[in-house]
């Protein structure tokens, strides 16, 4: 039997049990182990592969960053950062829509998770918009899509894994993440303010004061902190991403412990579990899914994929639509880590040869999936964002459809005007 045959077989068997409800990081696993037994390889190779597979130093970034993630929601200290927004920019049209969007941001920059950012800032502030005039479709809406902003604002899961398959720089993939993140803040914020004035929602009449914005900056000064250290310490060298995440930790922890007072014993152990918990399942997938990506990459399938790619087209603008398209399909219906490391192998090599900077092409992608975050039926942030309401899946799905157009746009523009991602890149490191 021929290694396309194998292959083909092998994609199809991962395609039907991931459709009938198996979890990715087991429908891989399986499929591996088919894999191995059509190829007549060594089961040795089962474990080597796995393993090899998490084996590597800046991955352990990812268990401390959904740990920091999970502190930062259960602690609430986010809330401070809802009240800061809100004090300065209530009095804006869609001023707390606003204020979602960036208290998303500043959250997304210590956690550099979607699903935690929806969880911790609209749990707060969906029934705030609600009470204050806002449709419940453009509160969900605008909660479940600035969520999306945690994958791409440094520092994100996503691009550390891109980093690690890729064999790229994680902190210029963080600062790629950067110019891309405030492109998307800024376009939902000129759609929120544009739609709050056409549903002629009411602008509260408060002005803040000199002495009130001072008072909200230090209210908020601890969860401003968490930020201020990990990407401060990041972007200076005095951390690598995986220290930052250590650090950004026991930070969140004194501060719920000490001085806000808002952690105790029981929802410590509680975050632990559950970042344990994530953590464990996204290193499974990982491993998992570089012991797939090796039985294609043995059946000879990244040759053949770039030779069907060159001969298609040997445009690179052509290119990078096709992989917008790929990616969009397959970041609403497979796990992204699964899919950055079986598919990146593929496609950053030819990318290189069509002249695309490989930092370029990891925003990219990531800024694909974190579009497969908000698209039905397999979002992550929908899940939450149902959750959180207690509303039907099809009217949170449909809520969010104007924001996803925004987000489209977005991505047609990071795709083709390169230099959105690569500004602060050449800016800070040349």
């Amino acid at each position: 039997m021929s290694a396309g045959v194998i292959a083909l077989i092998l994609l199809g068997v991962f395609v039907f049990l991931v459709v009938v409800g198996v979890p990715i990081g087991f429908s891989l696993g399986l499929a591996g182990v088919l894999g191995l037994v059509m190829m007549d390889v060594s089961f040795m190779m089962f474990s080597q592969t796995l393993i090899s597979g998490i084996d590597n130093f800046a991955l352990l970034a990812i268990p401390f960053f959904v740990l920091l993630g999970a502190i930062l929601e259960k602690s609430q200290i986010s809330r401070s950062l809802i009240e800061l927004a809100d004090e300065l920019l209530g009095f804006l049209p869609g001023g707390l829509a606003v204020g979602t969007i960036l208290s998303s941001m500043l959250f997304a920059t210590a956690s550099g998770s979607g699903p935690a950012t929806v969880a911790a800032i609209g749990s707060i502030t969906i029934p705030e918009m609600e009470k204050r005039g806002y449709t419940p479709a453009f509160s969900m809406g605008v909660a479940a899509s600035a969520g999306a902003l945690g994958p791409i604002i440094p520092p994100s899961i996503p691009l550390i894994i891109y980093g690690v398959v890729a064999e790229e720089s994680i902190l210029r993939l963080f600062l790629a993440g950067l110019g891309a993140g405030l492109l998307f803040a800024l376009l939902l914020i000129i759609y929120s303010v544009w739609r709050a004035i056409r549903e002629k929602i009411p602008r509260s009449d408060r002005r803040t004061s000199g002495r009130q914005a001072i008072n909200a900056f230090w209210k908020a000064r601890y969860a401003l902190g968490a930020p201020l250290i990990v990407l401060g310490g990041i972007y200076t060298g005095i951390f690598t991403p995986t220290e930052a995440g250590a650090i950004g930790c026991l930070y969140a922890l004194l501060v719920g412990f000490f001085l806000e007072r808002t952690l105790d014993i029981r929802t410590a152990l509680s975050c632990f579990a559950d970042g344990a918990k994530t953590s464990a399942m996204i290193m499974f997938v990982i491993a998992s899914a570089n012991l797939f990506a090796w039985l294609m990459a043995s059946a000879q399938i990244p040759g053949i994929a770039a030779e069907a790619i060159l001969y298609f087209s040997t445009n690179k603008y052509v290119f990078l639509l096709l992989v917008n398209i790929l990616f969009l399909f397959i970041g609403s219906l497979l796990d992204t880590p699964a899919a950055i490391v079986i598919i990146v192998p593929i496609l950053e090599p030819i990318a290189t040869q069509l002249g695309i900077d490989p930092i370029h092409l990891g925003a990219v992608i990531v800024v694909n999936f974190v579009i497969g975050y908000i698209t039905a039926p397999f979002g992550y942030n929908l899940f939450v964002t149902k959750s959180i309401t207690g509303r039907g899946m099809g009217e949170v799905s449909m809520s969010v459809l104007p924001f996803l157009a925004v987000c489209l746009f977005g991505l047609l523009l990071i795709t083709y005007i390169p230099q959105i991602s690569l500004f602060f890149p050449q800016l800070f490191m040349g």
